[in-house]
């Protein structure tokens, strides 16, 4: 049985959203945003007392604990017109960049410009860059 962690190698702030991430096999990425966007949409204080009582539960993964392997998401360095986040988009997608940045554009003019751009500049904080 596999127990949940958080991670020691994977963090940003205590290791939560790296722990599930390698216990879901997904990218610990995918679950920031996710948090990020609980966070905005609950307020602040319940989700930030959720990860505060998890990172006091949760024990911190064991040395040498084998990795687990997925798809990662990283702002590409190489194919990057602002910040790299299309082309990371774009590389597990297996499409086309330019074809990710006209979708980009097409959901920021059904949303309205703020949500997308909120998204993008979160994006931009929180996805690692790396040659693609």
């Amino acid at each position: 049985m596999r127990k949940l962690y958080r991670s020691r190698y994977d963090k940003k702030i205590a290791g939560i959203c790296g722990g599930l991430g390698n216990y879901f096999s997904i990218d610990p990425v995918f679950i920031r945003l996710l948090v990020i966007f609980l966070l905005i949409l609950t307020g602040i204080i319940p989700i930030l007392i959720v990860y505060l009582i998890a990172s006091l539960i949760l024990p911190v993964e064991p040395p040498n604990t084998p990795a687990f392997e997925f798809k990662r998401l990283y702002r590409a360095k190489n194919d990057r017109i602002i910040a790299g986040i299309c082309g990371g988009l774009a590389r597990i997608f297996k499409m086309d960049s330019s074809v990710m940045r006209l979708i980009l554009v097409v959901i920021t003019f059904i949303t309205g410009l703020f949500p997308m751009l909120v998204a993008y500049l979160v994006g931009w904080t929180i996805i690692p860059e790396k040659n693609l």
